[in-house]
């Protein structure tokens, strides 16, 4: 199968609200590999990277239809929810204003090892228009239902199509029926998480044979899905160290342990999730990088040690 034409494509990072520590990681390890690396965000971190697109004062009509269709059917706050799809629509205009036909698209906890260019776009299908991190269906049972964009291929057309989908998701009988009984489970079930753009993105692109998996291994390649987890596309299937995902560092680019295959798989990116982002600052710095299970080990310490005082003054 022909891989698609190999062009400079931006990489872009989409975040709102704020300028933390760790994002810098995110845009600092893009540019070393990437030509163009964008920040669209907001007046909260205008003076953070140089190439920034600030959308405070831009007019997002079609955002704006989106929010009056959309109804909060997730334990996550709504305005948490909000922001996720809005980076989407944002991301949407910015392609229109700037004429970009083909993005890459990146969470602000990625850290990058790779041309996205070079090594990622000759490993996809030459008729792809989208490629997500989306594990193997087994483990999508029991609702979980869940595509991730936090390193993310798209084209216009894609993007413009999946926009159109998250405002019909809502006033749609046939979708709207499979997101409330998806919200329905997970309070019957009493577990955390619901309705977010992870499940609108699974929805989208679950029977689309034109968006591809970024999470499989090609060409002895793969993408992140979670640091925290052995689990990419499949269950158990990279070797573990300290609670992470076991990396042997070749000329500065991670390899993990490919169990099914065995063999050594060369990760693109790494996805720093939730209390992993205090590993970024290891595996963005040279001298670091053997140590990276470190950050880890040193955030776990602390939240026993701030768990181990809220007993002893809740004791007193």
């Amino acid at each position: 199968m022909k891989s698609i034409e190999t062009l400079e494509i931006p990489v872009i990072v989409a975040y709102f609200g704020g300028k933390p520590n760790y994002l810098k990681f995110a845009l600092k390890s893009a540019a070393d590999f990437n030509n163009t690396v964008v920040l669209i965000g907001d007046d909260t971190n205008k003076d953070f990277w140089q190439n920034h697109w600030d959308t405070t004062l831009v007019e997002f009509d079609k955002f704006q239809n989106f929010q009056k269709c959309y109804v909060h059917m997730s334990t996550n706050s709504q305005k948490f929810e909000i922001a996720c799809f809005k980076r989407f629509f944002c991301l949407e205009k910015w392609m229109k204003e700037k004429d970009e036909k083909k993005i890459f698209l990146l969470d602000g906890d990625i850290v990058t090892f790779a041309d996205y260019s070079k090594e990622a776009c000759p490993i996809l299908p030459n008729d792809c228009i989208a490629a997500l991190m989306t594990s193997t269906p087994k483990n999508q049972d029991n609702f979980r239902w869940a595509s991730s964009p936090h390193f993310s291929y798209w084209t216009l057309e894609a993007l413009e199509d999946f926009t159109d989908f998250c405002i019909r998701a809502y006033s749609n009988k046939n979708i709207r029926d499979k997101l409330e009984a998806k919200w329905q489970w997970h309070i019957d079930n009493h577990k955390p998480g619901g309705i977010c753009d992870m499940t609108l993105l699974y929805l989208w692109s679950k029977d689309n044979p034109k968006v591809a998996n970024l999470t499989s291994a090609m060409n002895d390649m793969t993408s992140d899905y979670n640091i925290n987890s052995s689990t990419n596309y499949l269950e158990d299937e990279y070797e573990v160290q300290f609670s992470l995902k076991k990396l042997i560092f070749k000329n500065g680019i991670p390899y993990g342990y490919n169990k099914n295959l065995n063999k050594e798989i060369k990760f693109l990116c790494i996805h720093c999730q939730g209390g992993a982002k205090s590993v970024m600052r290891f595996l963005y710095h040279k001298q670091l990088r053997d140590f990276y299970y470190i950050g880890n080990l040193v955030q776990a310490t602390k939240a026993k040690m701030k768990l181990l005082i809220k007993k002893i003054i809740s004791n007193k």
